[in-house]
């Protein structure tokens, strides 16, 4: 069997930085349990080379066997989850996404302006989710915990990647290099949504990359597309941004002008009803969402990340080379976010609950794990 899913550098880069981020986690939380944190990380890699290393190499299993044990994963991880949501009380919980969701519509639902609601956390902190992200989170919230987005967001990737990858083998890879990630199942304990933005825009790609859909042939759900994700989180627009730049440049001048402005008129229509909440103090221009998202940026760091990410842009030719891009440029965004953030603050470490938040690292995970899919090969 071909097990060049190892043998190349940008392999060995995107496994070095997987394991990077899931150690962030283990050294962070671990040591907050009174067990030693670099005993857990040493049980963890020992583990995760075991497992990657007799899987690639596994042999005589049949697709339908596969198949099995995929659902069977997927049902299991489910339930884990769902004890994990009964067993972890929110509100013993230092990360306030979920109260960022779930205060917003009661906020809503009582007439008051949302955005102006802190969370549970601190009364500094704010939602920070732009309002069609909070119109998708409603079903959950309704379902009395917006933490069941979770559940949702696994099964939905779980159709998907058979859908994409169309072998059962491929697709319990990407699932089990997920289930045995402890960055993964930080997520479901702290309730956070940050991933499951993630998963949409992953899904999205991967559905258009599937049916062969890009800006040239379908220029008007493109727009619609990017549109509709620039009214979830600043975040969420950067593989996209990867993933059509390259067809924008070849779009005619006028689809060029056209493109933006659709895009920014369909996430403007998302923030009306907040823009004119208030017509008498216009309280949405002193507390909006892009408080909070812009809050933690730095202007340098944003210049040098957008020219990284327009050279890393023009360098994929295939999927497998869009997700290592991909990969490398989130994970260099958000780590020279952080750094700035330390720098600015004059103190503290990634390991700093009130000056980093070494979550964002996950939003590069959907793509690290199909990194490896795509390079695993089918043959048994």
């Amino acid at each position: 069997m071909n097990i060049s899913i190892v043998n190349s550098k940008k392999s060995i880069i995107q496994l070095v930085l997987f394991l990077t981020i899931n150690a962030l986690y283990i050294l962070k939380y671990v040591s907050r349990t009174g067990f030693n944190p670099y005993l857990a990380l040493s049980i963890y890699l020992l583990l995760f080379l075991i497992f990657f290393g007799v899987y690639i190499r596994t042999q005589k299993i049949t697709e339908k066997a596969y198949k099995f044990i995929y659902w069977g994963l997927i049902t299991v991880m489910i339930a884990a989850i769902s004890v994990l949501l009964i067993a972890i009380d929110p509100n013993t919980i230092r990360v306030d996404r979920w109260s960022a969701l779930t205060f917003f519509w009661d906020s809503i639902f009582q007439g008051k302006y949302p955005y102006a609601t802190h969370t549970h956390v601190s009364v500094t902190n704010f939602a920070s989710p732009f309002p069609l992200w909070h119109l998708m989170m409603l079903p959950f919230y309704l379902l009395k915990d917006v933490g069941t987005e979770l559940i949702f967001f696994l099964i939905f990737l779980a159709l998907t990647l058979k859908y994409y990858f169309s072998t059962y083998r491929k697709s319990l890879f990407y699932i089990l290099l997920l289930c045995i990630s402890p960055a993964y199942w930080w997520e479901i304990a702290a309730r956070s949504d940050g991933m499951s933005n993630a998963w949409l825009v992953f899904i999205i790609i991967l559905w258009l990359d599937k049916s062969n859909r890009n800006l040239s042939n379908s220029f008007a759900i493109g727009a619609l597309i990017c549109g509709i994700i620039a009214s979830t989180r600043f975040s969420a627009l950067l593989p996209l941004a990867l993933f059509f730049f390259q067809p924008y440049l070849k779009l005619s001048v006028k689809q060029k002008i056209y493109f933006p402005i659709i895009v920014f008129c369909i996430a403007l229509i998302s923030f009306l009803p907040f823009i004119f909440w208030d017509t008498n103090t216009w309280i949405f221009f002193s507390r909006n969402p892009f408080m909070s998202q812009t809050g933690n940026g730095n202007i340098y760091t944003l210049i040098i990340m957008i020219a990284l990410g327009l050279i890393l842009a023009l360098k994929w030719k295939n999927i497998k080379q869009f997700f290592f891009v991909t990969t490398i440029f989130i994970f260099l965004f958000m780590l020279f976010a952080q750094i700035m953030r330390i720098v600015s603050a004059g103190e503290g470490n990634l390991f700093s609950d009130a000056i980093c938040d070494i979550s964002y690292f996950n939003l590069s995970m959907p793509y690290f794990l199909a990194y490896f899919t795509t390079t695993l090969n089918t043959q048994q």
